[in-house]
């Protein structure tokens, strides 16, 4: 099908992409394109204007801020470019394990975490990881800059506290000392993920001190298991643990039903997923 007319702007400067943004309701950001074009492919979506942001050096860096407690994630990063990044493997390594599940080569070398993150699909990796580690979104528009976290940016499958006019310029993620663990079940490799999880532990003296554990896919956005979290700390953790942290985990998933999988086979998909990041999480214990 062809694509519904529509007008092209390619800025140089992220103050003259927010400018071409805000004088119109009808311009959409330009990205890697592996989202939005197909849905225009579809006739689903005719935005007046494309904003092609891809000339905007600023949006495509990755660095620590200045304090060092942050890793700052531009927007027009590259799956690509993020899973060879090192700062990205060594201060978020969560995110360089589901990259190796993202799509496949040709859309990793378009496709952009600013794409994905503002797409919101709750079966995508980048949506789910950057709530795994409390990332914070930092949005531009007309009216300045706002700093939105993940969990309360995601409001639902394709679904988002973007304004209009607003932009995506970057994604903090803070630096945590936990061990962390993707695992994820698809059709096929490439494909959307039928259930993923996320384990961060933190080990001292073999006893955890803190844990963070999300399962995705399984409903609208991420599922905070906050409830095993607050059981595993000051536990050793032994396989009657883990038991038990599994049953707490899987008592606020309903589970999602679709053509891909049945919400009873989702909740049994997870159960085996949370098993292993954690027992993989314990043997990065340090000695």
């Amino acid at each position: 099908m062809k694509f519904p007319a529509f007008a092209y702007a390619r800025p140089s400067t992220l103050e003259e992409a927010i400018d071409l943004l805000s004088r119109d309701d009808e311009s959409r950001p330009l990205a890697g394109g592996q989202s939005l074009l197909p849905v225009m492919a579809l006739r689903l979506a005719a935005p007046g204007t494309l904003v092609d942001l891809g000339d905007i050096a600023a949006l495509k860096l990755i660095e620590l801020d200045p304090s060092g407690t942050t890793l700052r994630i531009g927007a027009m990063s590259t799956h690509a470019n993020n899973s060879v990044s090192p700062l990205i493997e060594e201060f978020a390594p969560l995110m360089t394990q589901a990259l190796e599940h993202v799509a496949h080569e040709a859309v990793r070398n378009r496709g952009t975490i600013g794409g994905s993150v503002v797409n919101a699909d709750s079966s995508a990796e980048m949506p789910f990881v950057t709530t795994a580690l409390d990332a914070v979104m930092v949005l531009r528009g007309a009216n300045g800059e706002r700093y939105v976290p993940a969990a309360d940016f995601f409001q639902g499958h394709f679904s988002t506290a973007l304004q209009p006019g607003e932009l995506l310029v970057r994604v903090d993620v803070p630096l945590s000392t936990s061990q962390w663990v993707f695992e994820e079940v698809a059709r096929r490799p490439g494909d959307f993920a039928l259930v993923m999880v996320a384990v961060g532990l933190e080990i001292f003296d073999q006893r955890c001190e803190g844990a963070r554990i999300l399962i995705g896919s399984v409903g609208d956005r991420a599922v905070r298991a906050k409830e095993a979290e607050q059981f595993l700390k000051g536990k050793k953790i032994d396989e009657q643990v883990i038991d038990q942290m599994i049953e707490l985990a899987l008592s606020g998933v309903a589970g999602r039903a679709d053509i891909h999988a049945s919400a009873e086979s989702r909740r049994q998909l997870a159960r085996t997923l949370l098993r292993r990041a954690t027992r993989r999480c314990l043997k990065q214990e340090p000695a």
